[in-house]
């Protein structure tokens, strides 16, 4: 299959990638347009071991036995018969529980992922995996943590087949790139590789995209034609990963093509010049011409919704890592430094919980929680390409995580316990199965399915994963 080549000039690239921001000599970030600066850090500099001693007052909480006490039991006490954990209501009969999704929904390999971080975790950083119950043996957690892995993975390896959803990424690498790295599963490499070539056949190059939705409804839209709709949302950044990962892995130079001519189109049709992004553009199929850009899970089709702008900064930074290439890193940035303008800009407290859409001004301060943590997986991956010893985008990491944990994180304690009968490692019921509360999953007005300020999976997953993502740069 014939790849198009990315974009080549400015031009071509459109003028999205044109207002973007960059570190200047301070640390700052500047705009090489015609925009106004979008962020700046207020704080003063810090030596090194100052500011290291800091990220590790700020960070703690992410590594509490409670996290992984509530992820342990809902592992031991689940089957992924009955469904993946998807999100936790705050009300209602089943308030402070899981509701589960079918093994088929775009969410199943988040749960699977959070286990496995917890076994990084364990083999990798012990000292970052406290536990207050002096029987428990760590060898012996070990080997239960991983059963509980491949008990949650198993399911996934079917899906790699899957060629109707462009969430293959979400659903196979949270659990199975861990699986492989972790313990040599060579089940799980070749499951990854499937998994590619499945994500790979929804390109096409008339568009210069992979198609993300085969169709969509709300109560306001039915999109079922695919001969002449080609809807691509800018989720789809983040499954990029997944093709490159097997590209690099094999040699197989046209999933890596394939990921990166995706990326521009995303960049061209998505990112506005303000740096803001739309959710959802549908391209015509036949031409690749920008038919309709709108939002499926945000406010309103101009504004901008927190989660869907997140993926972005994550995906996009991660594709720079992969490929070096500047028009990548220019929406990488453009993307962060808008983020980090509606949160530094904010009046209400707790700033850095971001709304869930930026420009709902509802008293009602609606936040998203897994915004705030995937933006900030993103942005250490931002800080670390940017291989400087200070960036605002480290030091967001910082806030991010400090008011997510003051505002958000839930405070009923789930320890780790011994069966002094069994050798099983048991955690009793928490009041609240997930680790962060604040999530909105999709607050659309016109969504079939609205739901709100609740706990959700994918936040608790990119809460553990950062980290995960801080300890394997040795920044805590």
């Amino acid at each position: 299959m014939a790849v198009a080549d990315p974009p080549s000039s400015e031009s071509e690239r459109g003028n999205s990638n044109a207002l973007v921001g960059h570190l200047n000599g301070s640390g700052n970030i500047t705009s090489n347009g015609s925009s106004s600066l979008v962020f700046e850090t207020q704080e003063n500099p810090l030596s090194p071991v100052a500011r290291t001693k800091q990220l590790d007052v700020d960070m703690q909480k992410l590594f509490g036995e409670s996290r992984a006490g509530k992820i342990w039991r809902t592992a031991a006490h689940l089957s992924p018969a009955g469904g993946f954990p998807e999100h936790v209501l705050p009300s209602g009969e089943t308030a402070g529980k899981y509701i589960s999704r079918e093994a088929t929904f775009w969410t199943c390999g988040f749960f699977p992922g959070s286990v496995y971080t917890l076994l990084e975790r364990s083999v990798r950083f012990p000292q970052n995996f406290p536990i207050s119950d002096p029987e428990i043996d760590r060898t012996n957690l070990h080997e239960q943590l991983l059963d509980l892995c491949q008990i949650w993975s198993e399911p996934l390896h079917s899906m790699a087949l899957r060629r109707n959803t462009h969430d293959i990424g979400f659903i196979i690498m949270p659990a199975l790139r861990l699986d492989w790295e972790l313990t040599g599963n060579a089940r799980s490499f070749k499951s990854i590789l499937t998994a590619a070539e499945s994500l790979a056949s929804r390109y096409d190059e008339r568009v210069g995209a992979i198609r993300s939705w085969d169709k969509q409804f709300s109560n306001r839209y039915s999109i079922t034609d695919k001969e002449e709709n080609f809807l691509v949302i800018i989720d789809s950044m983040c499954n990029l990963d997944l093709l490159y990962y097997a590209g690099h892995h094999t040699g197989n130079q046209r999933y890596i093509n394939i990921a990166t001519a995706h990326a521009h189109a995303v960049a061209r049709a998505i990112i506005r010049p303000d740096g803001s992004s739309f959710h959802v553009c549908n391209f015509h199929p036949q031409t690749g011409a920008i038919q309709r850009q709108f939002t499926h899970q945000g406010y309103k089709d101009k504004s901008t919704w927190s989660r869907g702008q997140a993926w972005g900064i994550l995906g996009f930074a991660q594709t720079y890592a992969w490929t070096k290439d500047p028009a990548i890193l220019q929406a990488a940035t453009a993307l962060s430094d808008h983020f980090l303008k509606q949160l530094a800009s904010a009046t209400h407290h707790h700033p850095y919980v971001p709304l869930w859409d930026f420009d709902d001004n509802e008293p009602s301060l609606l936040r998203d929680t897994s915004a705030g943590m995937i933006a900030a997986n993103g942005l250490l991956i931002l800080h670390q390409q940017l291989a400087t010893e200070r960036s605002p985008y480290l030091d967001a990491v910082r806030h991010i995580v400090k008011d997510t944990v003051d505002l958000s994180l839930a405070t009923d304690l789930a320890p780790l316990k011994v069966n002094a009968a069994s050798g099983k490692i048991e955690v009793a019921e928490p009041d609240w199965a997930s680790i962060l509360k604040n999530a909105t999953a999709n607050n659309n007005e016109f969504a079939i399915f609205r739901y709100s300020d609740h706990g959700l999976v994918y936040a608790d997953y990119y809460f553990l994963e950062l980290g995960n993502k801080l300890l394997r740069m040795g920044l805590v």
